[in-house]
Formats: C-alpha cells, sequence, structure tokens
C-alpha cells in the first residue's frame, strides 16, 4: 500500500508539476547533442600544450583553453546555491506534501537557471547554455521549505580579435583564484546578482595574470541569501617557454595492422 502511495504521489507530481521540467530536457538533449556534436566536429589543429612544469597540459584543460568556437563539456560555469521551494512553483500552484518535495525541487530545478546564462554572454561569452540543474540529494529542509541545487553551465568565449602565438614555444598555466565578494552588498542578496560579480571579477583577475591570451576555463558560485558568496574562478593563459625547456608534441599512437 505504502508502495502505492508514494507510485501514485509521484504520478501526480509529474502531472502537476512536470511541463517545466519536460520541455527543459527537450531543450536539454539539443544542448547536449551540440555539444557532442561540438567535440566530435573538433578540427585537426593543435589540440596538446606543455604545462609550466614540462609535461603536457591534461586533454580537458587543453580543450577548454584551445576551443573557443564551440561549447565543450570542460569549460563551465557551476552555482550552488539555496533557493525557497516556493519560487519553484506557478502561479496558483502549492507545495506538495513534504513527502514529495525532493521530486518537486528536482523536476523544478531548471527554472532556477533561466536567469543565468544571459549574465554569462553579457559579460565574456558568445554562448551559453544550461547543462545541467539537479537538487542536491538529502538537501530539502522541510521546515524552512528550503533546498540547495547546483547548475551547470557551458559557455563558449567572445571571438577574439588577436590570434595565439607559436604554441610550441610557450608553456600553459593554469591558476585557481578565490574572488572576493565581500565587497559588494549586492552579492548576498541575489544569486544574479552574485554571479555577476564573480564574472566581472574573472575579467580583471585574468588581465591582472600577467599571462598572454588569459582566457577564463571556468567559475564556481556558492551561494545562500544573507551570506557571503564564494567564488573560485579558473584561468589559463600562457608565458614564454623557460631557459632550457624544449617541448615536443605527444607521440602518435601507430595504426593497428590489418
Amino acid at each position: 500500500m505504502l508502495r502505492l502511495l508514494i507510485v501514485t504521489g509521484l504520478l501526480l507530481m509529474a502531472g502537476g508539476f512536470g511541463a517545466a521540467g519536460f520541455q527543459y530536457w527537450q531543450g536539454q538533449t539539443g544542448a547536449s547533442q551540440s555539444v557532442d556534436d561540438a567535440m566530435a566536429g573538433q578540427s585537426a589543429a593543435q589540440t596538446w600544450l606543455t604545462s609550466s612544469s614540462g609535461g603536457l597540459v591534461p586533454r580537458d584543460d587543453a580543450r577548454a583553453y584551445l576551443i573557443q568556437d564551440r561549447l565543450v563539456r570542460e569549460r563551465t560555469v557551476v552555482v550552488t546555491r539555496t533557493a525557497h521551494l516556493t519560487d519553484l512553483l506557478l502561479d496558483g500552484e502549492k507545495l506538495p506534501d513534504p513527502a514529495y518535495f525532493e521530486v518537486l525541487a528536482d523536476i523544478r530545478a531548471p527554472r532556477l537557471a533561466e536567469t543565468l546564462c544571459p549574465l554569462v554572454t553579457d559579460v565574456f561569452a558568445g554562448n551559453c547554455q544550461v547543462n545541467e540543474a539537479r537538487v542536491v540529494a538529502g538537501s530539502v529542509n522541510p521546515v524552512q521549505g528550503t533546498a540547495q541545487f547546483t547548475i551547470e553551465l557551458v559557455f563558449r568565449p567572445a571571438p577574439e580579435g588577436d590570434p595565439l602565438p607559436d604554441l610550441a614555444a610557450h608553456v600553459l598555466h593554469i591558476r585557481e583564484i578565490a574572488l572576493d565578494l565581500s565587497q559588494d552588498p549586492e552579492a548576498s542578496v541575489t544569486t544574479e546578482a552574485a554571479l555577476a560579480a564573480a564574472l566581472r571579477g574573472s575579467q580583471t583577475t585574468c588581465e591582472e595574470q600577467g599571462l598572454i591570451a588569459c582566457r577564463v576555463l571556468g567559475v564556481t558560485l556558492d551561494w545562500a541569501q544573507g551570506q557571503t558568496a564564494q567564488a573560485v574562478l579558473r584561468v589559463a593563459g600562457l608565458a614564454p617557454l623557460p631557459d632550457g625547456m624544449f617541448p615536443a608534441p605527444p607521440l602518435e599512437t601507430p595504426p593497428p595492422e590489418g
């Protein structure tokens, strides 16, 4: 009987709250395909880079830095935020029984992502898509009516005017930098304000690194209302080869015989 009640409740939730989620995941299918197609259509141009220690840069980092004309999964803006479940409701809707709060939160999580991509494109991206929006399992607080959510965006940087220098004559530096958002009073009021502040800070910070062709590889933001937002920026840029370093491209794996 309990299982029947749970299944019935989930069906009711799907009927009452599923429209927005269904439309979102339809859109997500197209977004994922566009990312996958971009990965499959990667050009035969150089896809390896030398790290500052003389080894090869991990493939995911090299892709995020080099592939600038399309979306790639390795280049992300990740937002973790707390939200009230009532913010997920449509006009005229009421919260379901607390047993179904997490179902509601997961179905409607994409609503929290709708305003974020425009912020990214306003600052440094030529394109942005929501890759994932989910409730954090076990994070629902039925007393406060809140839950924690994780939203992942993928973005394509805006076109650059200057070409890259000779990559074989440079090394790639990757740096993770904590951004101070405490001086922006709006950053503790809304997630959007905090993300906008972090994105603006990413541009300034990248310029201050003293690297050639500094590019943003990712931004992570942890936000809860009334608290100081925590943001970490991941950037990469080039520097000339240190004296005595002579990099070579990775050896190609020979094709199988026959």
